[in-house]
């Protein structure tokens, strides 16, 4: 429930013309606070899990220990971001064809393997590394890079998503839980990042935009449930509830965003208007 997708937020905000605005800005700088967290959560929760005594024998100060792991590996990954990595992954070093890829690629893995060396979740690594690429001159190069690549994994994830969702265990039972799963998800995050941010924007309007904005868990939310499942942590009856708990509020934030801009453009007077491109 904590990460927060909001590459379909993003989208009607671009095609609303919005993406400059207050609340897109809020929103997207929320999610990404919300996507460490969740990582971060995950990466102690799996460590917790895989220790000895695993989820039964929780010790305090094994979990300070973990969370401090966690945030010091952000932390040297954040020093990374603005000294290290511009400096390394540069046009001017990496003037061959499909360098700055390969070099992406190494940094990727070996950032992955020095987290789960540690203890931490190889995720942690991978996301830690992301965020530091996205300060260097050849971001353009591996986002287009990782595009490409997505065009071939992307498929076999939401595969194997599917593939573990046991749709001959949802009973009455799960159908329940996934509601109630589902109503607080939305309120959690309409009271949760909303009225924060009408406080902080001053805006009534605008704050409800950033609690809808932020209603999606997406791919997220299907990544934390699959390593969840992957480790014994969730059974498949939890992992199906997660599951449709994703898939329903991906689809209800566009169409309620899309929703409230358009009551907006009526009000104001303003022909609805939005921006295909």
């Amino acid at each position: 429930l904590t990460a927060t997708s909001i590459a379909i937020s993003v989208q009607v905000l671009s095609e609303f013309g919005k993406l400059k605005s207050a609340e897109a800005r809020l929103i997207i700088g929320a999610a990404v606070v919300d996507d460490i967290l969740a990582i971060a959560v995950l990466s102690v929760v799996i460590s917790i899990a895989n220790g000895p005594g695993g989820v039964e024998s929780i010790d305090i100060s094994d979990v300070t220990i973990k969370i401090l792991q966690v945030l010091g590996f952000f932390a040297a990954m954040l020093l990374a971001s603005v000294w290290v990595m511009p400096k390394i992954i540069t046009p001017r070093l990496w003037k061959a064809k499909g360098s700055v890829e390969g070099i992406a690629t190494a940094s990727f893995f070996g950032a992955a393997a020095l987290a789960g060396s540690i203890g931490l979740s190889p995720i942690v690594g991978a996301f830690a590394v992301g965020m530091a690429l996205s300060t260097t001159k050849v971001f353009e190069k591996v986002e287009n890079y990782a595009h490409q690549i997505g065009l071939i994994f992307a498929p076999l994830f939401f595969a194997i998503i599917g593939a573990q969702v046991d749709f001959r265990q949802v009973n009455m039972e799960i159908l329940i839980l996934s509601a109630i799963i589902i109503a607080v998800a939305i309120v959690t995050k309409l009271f949760g990042c909303g009225l924060p941010a009408m406080m902080f924007l001053k805006s009534k309007s605008k704050g409800m935009k950033v609690g809808i904005g932020m209603i999606s868990r997406g791919e997220v939310g299907l990544i934390v449930a699959g390593v969840g499942v992957a480790s014994g942590i969730l059974t498949s009856s939890v992992y199906s509830t997660i599951v449709i708990m994703v898939a329903v509020t991906t689809i209800i934030t566009p169409i309620w965003l899309k929703i409230v801009y358009r009551k907006e453009q009526k009000q104001d007077g303003v022909e609805p208007q939005v921006n295909n491109q």
